[in-house]
């Protein structure tokens, strides 16, 4: 079964809440397909402007690990 985006939303803000950031995601960005490739088929756009970024960088390829492809739903 693939994971959906929810999956994807509450490990993120989970990692993110570990590492004592004070950010959280409400949503991310899904492709409308799923990649032959294996790539991953999402980002979390509220998190690209965030300073931080070698630790969220740590957090969103960890994520990508776990959830490479996810569903909207």
């Amino acid at each position: 079964m693939i994971p959906t985006a929810q999956d994807v939303v509450a490990f993120l803000n989970e990692e993110l809440a570990k590492r004592n950031l004070p950010y959280r995601v409400d949503s991310i960005a899904v492709l409308p397909y799923v990649n032959p490739m294996w790539l991953a088929n999402w980002e979390a756009p509220q998190l690209a402007a965030a300073p931080e970024r070698d630790a969220i960088d740590d957090v969103i390829r960890e994520a990508r690990w776990h959830y490479p492809q996810v569903l909207l739903e």
